[in-house]
């Protein structure tokens, strides 16, 4: 009996250490989804007024979500595209963060 509860104890662990390793590593977000998920009136460009909508239910400040919207938006035409997207979610983040030595 003990010996089948410490083998379930081991496989519970092997298994939460593994969920955890992999909650850990960065993934790479589904673009195509998070432009459908903005994108209310399906038009294939994200509008300021679309993110911020999106964004808002994270009670993320309005100023704050202007900022990041003028920064995905690099050709600053007021609409982000899947192409703009792509390339720049995520560019920044680490910018002012301590690197980890």
């Amino acid at each position: 009996m003990k010996h089948s509860i410490l083998k379930l104890g081991a496989c519970a662990l092997v298994f939460f250490a593994f969920s955890s390793i992999q909650a850990q590593e960065k993934k790479e977000p589904n673009f195509d989804k998070m432009l459908e998920r903005f994108d209310a009136d399906k038009n294939g460009t994200i509008s300021l007024e679309e993110f911020k909508s999106a964004k808002r239910k994270n009670e993320v400040p309005e100023e704050r979500l202007e900022k990041n919207f003028a920064h995905l938006d690099s050709d600053s035409n007021g609409e982000v595209t899947l192409e703009e997207l792509q390339t720049n979610w995520g560019k920044g983040k680490e910018k002012g963060k301590k690197k980890k030595q």
